[in-house]
């Protein structure tokens, strides 16, 4: 792909992303200091507590982690499909990429874990989350780092993106609409499989499908790609992202239940091909300083940010108690978000910037 806006676009979204994840873990944590109780379990009907419904609804920003994965199936597909450096290549870069953040990551939440919260670990979860496994949940091992399980989704998809070059090797051919109708086919495949598997969790591997819509985007030429991205309105677009996202808050929808993935794929996907409109408000949003900065340091931003938003409410708690109220929120968001970039610039400096051979980004 090539420089410029579009890709300033997509790196923009990769931060409002990521800042939807982090809402989940400090609005979770903050319901949890502020009434003690799980926000996954709150009903918001007859809820009289206004404040307490919306801690609720910014908890419920879960969607975030599609965005990843729609955005990922894009830019791996382009890079199968045209810049191809070879399977042993492709495969060392990827784990090259995620691991030195990722280890370090994880080694801080295992430290806190045992030091801290003087919890005993078990070596064989360890191993399942040093090869990504516990994202896998019907294996039953737990996410030292909660919101690593999505790496283990990315981590094999990774794995089966050599299969869509070799697939792709020699073609010269144009797309046709039955490519295009087959990829929807095993978009509905993907969801459909993983609610037929037995098993409670075994739905959960319906994420997968997410990479598809992505793919689909992927495979196209890039001005055939902002072509169609132009003529997507782009109020059609907010609307469908809005009612989305309006479903999950308000608990109309769930990822137990298929709908939500066909949803999150039709609308995420909308959402990333109206940011490779170049020229359009969307994309001019998302290549605003603030979306681009959190974008370039995203990944670290994802790893970190749970274990010091805990960490800092730990400290926080020593002089502020929860039962403070908006001066607790307030504190515990704004002192988190600014906390955890911070650290994830540091992480960034020392995991990631030697990845992309920079010098002073």
């Amino acid at each position: 792909m090539n420089a410029g806006g579009r890709v300033d676009a997509l790196e923009g979204l990769r931060g409002y992303a990521a800042f939807l994840v982090f809402l989940v873990h400090a609005f979770g944590l903050l319901f949890a200091k502020l009434y003690g109780a799980d926000p996954q379990e709150h009903a918001l009907d007859g809820d009289p507590d206004l404040a307490r419904i919306a801690v609720t609804l910014l908890f419920r920003s879960h969607y975030g982690v599609d965005l990843f994965f729609v955005l990922s199936g894009l830019l791996m597909a382009d890079l199968a499909l045209r810049r191809w450096p070879g399977t042993a290549r492709f495969l060392s870069r990827r784990a090259l990429r995620i691991y030195p953040a990722y280890l370090a990551s994880l080694a801080i939440c295992l430290a806190a874990s045992v030091l801290w919260l003087k919890r005993d670990i078990a070596l064989a979860d360890v191993a399942g989350n040093v090869f990504l496994l516990q994202g896998f949940f019907g294996l039953g091992i737990p996410a030292f780092n909660p919101p690593s399980w999505s790496l283990t989704y990315e981590a094999a998809f990774y794995l089966a993106v050599p299969l869509l070059a070799l697939a792709w090797r020699g073609r010269t051919a144009p797309l046709r609409a039955s490519f295009f109708a087959m990829l929807m086919l095993a978009f509905a495949a993907a969801i459909l499989g993983a609610f037929a598997l037995p098993g409670e969790n075994t739905r959960y591997l319906a994420y997968f499908s997410l990479f598809i819509p992505g793919i689909a985007m992927g495979v196209m030429e890039a001005d055939a790609r902002a072509r169609m991205a132009k003529s997507v309105p782009l109020a059609i677009v907010i609307a469908a992202w809005a009612l989305f996202a309006a479903s999950v808050k308000f608990g109309w929808l769930s990822n137990r239940e298929a709908l939500y993935y066909a949803m999150s794929g039709a609308c995420g996907g909308l959402l990333v091909l109206k940011a490779c409109d170049a020229g359009g408000w969307l994309a001019r949003t998302l290549t605003r300083a603030v979306p681009r900065w959190i974008g370039r340091y995203s990944y670290s931003f994802f790893l970190i940010h749970y274990i010091v938003l805990h960490l800092f409410a730990a400290a926080l708690d020593a002089w502020l108690r929860p039962a403070g109220g908006l001066a607790y929120a307030v504190a515990l968001v704004s002192g988190g978000l600014a906390l955890s970039l911070a650290a994830a610039r540091a992480l960034y400096a020392i995991t990631e910037r030697f990845y992309f051979g920079e010098r002073g980004r």
